[in-house]
């Protein structure tokens, strides 16, 4: 047994993962891209075949799909600039996987600037007075 595989067999996780965790909210989404900026710098570094959740590809499809999902709350245009920014972010962390020629810090402006378009887009949504799947006025 090699020391990689050896390493997998006795780090293995029981939890099972049923799929990607899709946000659903732009609560959910803006909580999501917080979670992505606060812990760029280790998906990178794919160490064990574990927990692949945690990694670049699936956290922008788990944030597109998001975006997808609230599409009409937030707006043909800004949703448009949400994905067109969320393709040029994972672009700029795939091109620094070790974050030393800045590109990584622009990934992550990019992903702030997402963020302030959810914000804004749930402020909009309190200042109607529109309600959310559950009836309250959230913003979501």
């Amino acid at each position: 047994m090699s020391d990689n595989e050896e390493e997998e067999y006795f780090y293995r996780s029981s939890i099972i993962i049923p799929g990607p965790y899709i946000p659903k909210t732009l609560g959910e989404i803006y909580d999501k891209l917080g979670g992505m900026v606060l812990h760029v710098p280790r998906k990178f570094k794919k160490k064990t075949g574990y927990f692949p959740e945690t990694f670049l590809e699936a956290d922008f499809y788990e944030l597109n799909n998001g975006l997808e999902l609230v599409r009409e709350k937030l707006g043909e245009d800004d949703y448009a600039k949400a994905i067109d920014m969320s393709a040029r972010a994972k672009a700029l962390f795939e091109a620094d996987p070790d974050m030393t020629t800045g590109q990584a810090e622009d990934g992550i402006v990019l992903l702030d600037e997402i963020s302030d378009l959810i914000r804004n887009a749930r402020r909009r949504r309190v200042r109607a007075r529109l309600k959310d799947e559950l009836g309250e006025i959230s913003g979501d």
